[in-house]
Formats: C-alpha cells, structure tokens, sequence
C-alpha cells in the first residue's frame, strides 16, 4: 500500500514528539549538572554540550512544525477538490452505506471459496502488474485486509512497490506437510514477533556480575563488585525461494496458487530449520547453534559409540547445561533419525529393547498444534520417544552428519526457551514478488521471501553438543549400520 498523507503526518507527528522527549531529557540532565556544588571540567564540557544539542533539537522541532504545516495544507485542498468534484460530477457521489465493503464486516477477498469460485491471487498478482484495473482492485482490498488483521508486519503492507504483496492466510492453512527437512526444533524455541523496522536486533548481555558475601564483621567493608554489560547483536536476514512459471499457469491454470505456493514454502521452512541448527552467521546467514562460542562440547568418546558411552555423554552434556546457572536446564534432546534408530535398535543381553518409543509426549504441544507445527511441514509429534534421562527426543533431519575427521552426527542437549527466533507473523513466507526472466519463453519468475533472526547466544551454555570430536577411525557417532 502507498503511503498516504495521514501516515505521512502522523509519522511527522511521531517523530516530533520523539524530539521532545528528547530536549526534556537534557533539559533535566543540565539542571541536575547545575546544581552540582563543584564541578569539574568533564561537567562544563558536558553543559556545553548538552546546550548544542538542545539548540539542534529546537531547529529540527521547528522543521517538523514547518513540514506538517505543509501536509496540513495538502490534505485541505484534497478534501476541497474532492467536494468540488462531487458537486460538478453527480456521477460520483458517495456510495450509499449498503453499497461499501468494509474490512471486518465482508467476506475477505481471497479464501478457500473464492478459490474454489476461480478467484485465485497469483492469477491477480499477475494481473497487477500488468495493469489489469480490476486485478489490481482485488489485491489493493486484500492488502487492506491483511493491515486490519495484522497477519503481517508494516513493512510489508506499507511498500508502494508489488515486491510487499502479502500471501493470503488460506494458502498458508494450506501448504501441504514438507517432505523435506523441515524446521522441527525451529519449531520449539522461543519465538517472537520480528520488529517491523531495522536490519539489526541488540540484546544487552552480562558479563560480570555483581557479588554478595558474608560481611566479616561489623562496620567493615561489604563486597562490591561493578558489574559489565555488553550488547549481543543479532542481525534480521532474509530467507527466500524462487519457481519458474509459465505464463500459461499463472493466467489460465487451476489450483496452481496452492501447488506453486506450496512447494515454495516448504523449501523456505526447510532453509530456516537448517539455519536455525547451522547457520554460519556469514553470507547473510544466521549465526546457529552449532555455530556459537560458547556453547558446551563433550569430549571423544574414544571408542566405537555404545549404548553406555552414549548414555554418559549425555548426561554430561544435561549436567553442563544445569550448570550454566539458575533457571536453565536441559528440557530436550535432539538429534538426526539416524541416530535415533540406531538407539532403539540396541538391545540387552536378553534381546530386550533399550530404549522405547513412546508416541503419547506433550511437550509444547502449542506449537505442534499451530502453523509452525503441521502446517509448516512437520509431523504434529515430530517427538519419538523419552530417553533414560528422563528428556523427550526430538528428531530433525536437518541435524547435520558431516561433522568433524569422522563424518559424525551430532546430539544436541539443550533448554529451549533460551534460543530465540524472530520471525514475521506464524512464521510462513508470505511475501511475494514477480521477477522478469526469460520473457520470450513466456517465463515468468515467482519469488517468495521473509524475514528471520535467530541467536543461541543469549545463554551460549544452554546448549551441549555430543559428538564430532573424534579423530580415530570408527569411533564416535558416525554412520550406523542396520
């Protein structure tokens, strides 16, 4: 949607009001400096300062002042020419009040009805950007829709340009359960809403604490320790996944808006799974669990993997993290398919299973049941069984099995509420764009987009690795054989 006058002032007016907040606070920092009884020379260099900085926040008010002004007086002749239009063109009387669409009260424009009635959003997409009127009234409604719904952040539905077109809710219900990797442990960690501005999230971070001891006596000396900060940067990136499209399928097919829609998002989620566990924080990737300082690692096991070895580093790995500090303990294990079958494949000495599946788990069955659980191309129990540890067992294809001399797996024992993920409404793409390609072969290119950020780094030693860490041929967890 284009920018309107009454965004563009209420902007100004927003930005005015920062400003003032802005003078008041100086204007407090300098009365407080004038009422120190000696002050040094950092004070006065401070007071002089604060004076120029007052004095450019005046000029800027009095800019703003002029420039809302200025919209204030657009808006005014708008709404005169507008009058005199209706005056001169009976014809274009308002409508009466049975005969507006209002968002909220009207059936929204694209849903499964409708496409199941032939009106389908890629076809009109299409159609917007080649200037078809009507297609373009559709897509205009839709965006209108999906602002009052707030299925979307601003930054998608504020830009003039086609590239901020917004997918329809019914298609995102619809995407069909990936048979790719999928996003499995993506869909258990802490998820937030991405802001709708900015290319960079600043977390501010411990890393000296402050002390308490036992006061040794009276009227002496109590512990005292400064305490230190640093900011944790976790940069936004852009995850997509373009198809190639015949102009034929967009202008005459049926039921392409799921088939296209669908085989783009389940690349998409199986793209931020991978980042979410792998992601090397350069070339515009996220910086991944396995991929933080920090994190902990069990040594080599030094031997071919056993059930008992295995089981020791796990629990190593659990007590790394219980003793990362209060409030953060291990509440899953995640680790790749290959791994698991191999775990419920062993048995004792009297052919009695190891382990057992059970398949009856509630852990964050909130996300299971939502569209990051089924609709975003995972199984709704995407956990198989409880290990001895007492921890439920994720599995997630996209745990990698290249890792180290070896070419082993990984474990990951980990407290998932301290890995975060930001992502754009349910976390589906649902931004959409059309791209010029090979026009004379009526080719057309579909791209799909959204935004994510992720970090492990908050509390790196919520995370223990088992394995990669063997150099010996034939030890640690490399490729069983069944």
């Amino acid at each position: 949607m284009a920018l309107t006058i009454e965004k563009l002032l209420a902007n100004k007016a927003a930005a005015r009001s920062a400003k003032f907040e802005e003078y008041n606070d100086l204007t407090d920092e300098l009365r407080k400096l004038r009422a120190v009884d000696a002050p040094t020379t950092a004070d006065f260099a401070r007071i002089d300062e604060i004076k120029a900085r007052k004095g450019g926040i005046s000029s800027a008010v009095d800019a703003f002042d002029a420039e809302i002004a200025e919209l204030k007086r657009e808006m005014d002749a708008d709404e005169k020419l507008e009058s005199l239009q209706r005056k001169a063109e009976p014809a274009a009387a308002l409508p009466k009040y049975d005969e507006v669409a209002r968002v909220g009260q009207e059936p929204r424009t694209y849903t499964r009805e409708t496409a199941a009635g032939g009106a389908s959003f890629f076809r009109d997409a299409w159609g917007y950007e080649k200037g078809d009127i009507h297609a373009r009234e559709r897509i205009q409604r839709h965006a209108r829709e999906v602002e009052v719904h707030k299925e979307m952040s601003e930054r998608a539905v504020t830009s003039g340009t086609f590239g901020g077109l917004v997918v329809p809710q019914y298609l995102v219900e619809m995407a069909a359960i990936s048979l790719r990797n999928g996003r499995p442990l993506a869909n258990v960690v802490s998820r937030h809403q991405i802001p709708t501005d900015g290319m960079n999230l600043v977390i501010p971070r411990g890393t000296t604490g402050s002390s308490a001891t036992v006061q040794a006596t009276e009227n002496t000396a109590v512990s005292n320790t400064d305490e230190a900060w640093t900011d944790l940067t976790v940069p936004v990136r852009t995850v997509s996944g373009q198809a190639d499209v015949s102009r034929q399928a967009l202008e005459r097919g049926s039921g392409v808006d799921q088939l296209i829609y669908s085989d783009l998002a389940r690349a998409y989620m199986a793209q931020v799974g991978s980042q979410v566990i792998s992601g090397t924080g350069a070339s515009g990737q996220v910086l991944g669990i396995l991929n933080t300082a920090g994190i902990g690692a069990m040594t080599s096991f030094g031997a071919a993997v056993s059930p008992t070895n295995l089981n020791s580093k796990i629990a190593g790995a659990n007590v790394a993290v219980w003793s990362a500090g209060q409030g953060i303990a291990a509440d899953v294990l995640v680790m790749h398919p290959r791994r698991w079958g191999w775990l419920s494949g062993q048995v004792d000495t009297t052919g009695r299973p190891l382990v057992q599946a059970n398949p009856n788990i509630a852990f964050n069955t909130s996300a299971q049941g939502s569209a990051t659980g089924e609709a975003l191309g995972d199984s709704p129990t995407p956990f198989v069984g409880v290990h001895s540890s007492g921890l439920p067992v994720l599995l997630d294809l996209n745990i990698p099995t290249n890792v180290g001399t070896n070419v082993e797996d990984v474990i990951l024992a980990l407290d998932s509420d301290e890995l975060h993920l930001w992502e754009d409404g349910d976390g589906m793409p649902r931004q959409l764009s059309f791209e010029q390609t090979t026009g004379g072969s009526l080719t057309t290119k579909l791209v799909v987009y959204g935004y994510i950020a992720f970090t492990a780094g908050r509390y790196p030693a919520a995370v223990a690795k088992i394995g990669g860490l063997d150099v010996t041929g034939g030890q640690g967890l490399i490729a069983p054989v069944f």
